[in-house]
This record gives C-alpha cells, sequence and structure tokens, in this order.
C-alpha cells in the first residue's frame, strides 16, 4: 500500500493539506478464503525532513513561516494523526525526545529510536499502536561498524588491497565478522591519508544508523514481524557506500531473523523501510 500528501492552493491562494488515501497492494489473485485469512496492518514509512536541514535557501518557494518548527510540528503531527497507520517508519526524526515521543504516544503509540552517530541529531523511529502489537525485540544497526578500527592499522598494507580486514578487537562476533565481510580497504591506513576519501576510515565512516525491530501482532493475527527501517547515505559519489551499507543492512536482517524465529519458535514477516535515497536501476535496488 502507498500513501502520500500534498498541498492544494486552489484559488483561494491559501494552502491546503490534501491526504491521499492507502492504495491496497492486494487482489494478485488470490481466493476470497485467502483474503478472509490475511493479515491486515497498516504502514507508513516518511521521511519527514530533519528540522536541522529546514533552509529557506534550500526551499526557496515555501513560505518562511511555514518552514518554522513550530508551524511544521504541529502539521506532521496532524498528517500522521489523519493517516491513521498501524505502524510508522520515520527517517530524519530529529526532535523525539522533545516533542515526537511524547506527541505520537497521546495517540495511542509507542516508540523504538536510534540517532545518527557523531554530532547528527538526526535518526530513525518506529512508532506502532500499543493496541496492535507488541514489541519482542529490537536491535539498532550502525553502519560505521564498517570502519575499519584505528587498532589494524599495522594489518593494513599496500600489497593487500581490496581485502576484507582482519578486527582483533572483542565486542559482538556476529556483528564483528559482518564487519569484516564488508570492509573494503583500497589504500594502505597511514595518519597522512586519514582525509583521504579512499581511505576506508573515511570513506565509510557516514554516521548512518538503521533500527529493526520483531513484532507480535495481537488479536486476532498473534503473528510476528520483523519491520526494520534505515536512511542510507545520500551521495551519489559514493555510491559504492550506500552499496555496502545496504548489504550490511541485509545480512544483520538475516542474523535478527534467524534469531527472532529461534528465540520465538515463529516464522516471522520481514517488512524492510527507510530512505534509501536510490531510485529504480542502482544497484541498491535494481
Amino acid at each position: 500500500m502507498s500513501t502520500g500528501a500534498s498541498t492544494n492552493t486552489g484559488g483561494s491562494g491559501k494552502s491546503a493539506l490534501v491526504i491521499r488515501e492507502f492504495v491496497s497492494v492486494e487482489g494478485g489473485g488470490g481466493n476470497a478464503r485467502d483474503e478472509a485469512d490475511a493479515i491486515r496492518f497498516r504502514l507508513v514509512s516518511y521521511n519527514i525532513l530533519a528540522q536541522v536541514y529546514v533552509k529557506s535557501s534550500l526551499f526557496p518557494h515555501s513560505p518562511s513561516p511555514c518552514l518554522r518548527w513550530k508551524a511544521r510540528s504541529q502539521v506532521i503531527l496532524t498528517l500522521l494523526k489523519d493517516l491513521g497507520a498501524d505502524f510508522y517508519s520515520l527517517q530524519e526524526v530529529d526532535e523525539f525526545d522533545s516533542f515526537y515521543k511524547t506527541s505520537i504516544e497521546d495517540l495511542g503509540y509507542s516508540s523504538i529510536y536510534v540517532q545518527r552517530s557523531g554530532q547528527k541529531r538526526d535518526g530513525c523511529g518506529i512508532f506502532y499502536k500499543k493496541n496492535c502489537a507488541e514489541l519482542l525485540l529490537e536491535e539498532t544497526i550502525e553502519y560505521n561498524d564498517l570502519v575499519p578500527s584505528l587498532h589494524d592499522e599495522a594489518y593494513l598494507s599496500s600489497d593487500k588491497q581490496n581485502a576484507p580486514l582482519t578486527n582483533r578487537n572483542n565486542g559482538d562476533s556476529s556483528k564483528q565478522d559482518l564487519s569484516e565481510k564488508f570492509s573494503i580497504l583500497s589504500v594502505k591506513s597511514s595518519p597522512e591519508n586519514r582525509g583521504d576519501p579512499n581511505d576506508p576510515r573515511v570513506r565509510l565512516k557516514r554516521d548512518c544508523v538503521g533500527i529493526m525491530a520483531a513484532f507480535k501482532l495481537k488479536h486476532p493475527f498473534h503473528h510476528v514481524v520483523i519491520l526494520a527501517n534505515t536512511h542510507l547515505y545520500w551521495d551519489p559519489e559514493l555510491a559504492d557506500v550506500k552499496l555496502v551499507q545496504a548489504k550490511y543492512l541485509l545480512a544483520r536482517l538475516a542474523q535478527f531473523k534467524t534469531l527472532v524465529t529461534d528465540r520465538f519458535e515463529c516464522t516471522p514477516s520481514l517488512i524492510l523501510t527507510g530512505d534509501f535515497n536510490s531510485t529504480p536501476g542502482d544497484k541498491v535496488c535494481p
């Protein structure tokens, strides 16, 4: 299903929010019994644009009052309320503690959230109706885990280009193994080239994150659903970084699905949402 929103000025010159209706993706040839037994819920994935990125120079055609947080926050909240989804998968959430958490809780939702690494204030959040689903398990994804460690510098040499990094650090073995698998070395790391975009410690460190969670849908389904939400790096000049992030995400999701399957003795469904900064035909979404 898909949905969206737009503004329409009409003849009055006043902007009015237009809420598009959900478009069903059902009716793919199943029989009536299959449709009656189908698991139904509403899910919205939405990059809501972090307020820190809202600048008049980037939106010259938008009236200044519309760009201010006081106005934007209420419009966003009204939109989410009107959509009436069971799950919201939101990207670029930068006012989680001060606004979204409590405001959406007042609408009957619980939430989980991961903020971007480094100095970035925004992150990814999943909001779910408390009377619709129960949170069973959650994990965060830090794409900076792909960055080769400074402690491994001694193990790098110019004759081992494009070889996976050997991680000697302690920590989560599964995440460590995946980080080793996807860390691609193109040049020798040294203090002199730490600003070089070809240095994997520079190229892969983009402070992007993701979050994945297992939910048990409540009456009448009692089915487990895994929902993942992420925001991949944006720069088309670094398409390889975005692809590595996507591969790491899928590998972590596969591990998470196995964990959920074994721990809760179920066969979970899996839904991946997010802002992938990609278009059809890109390597991320061919």
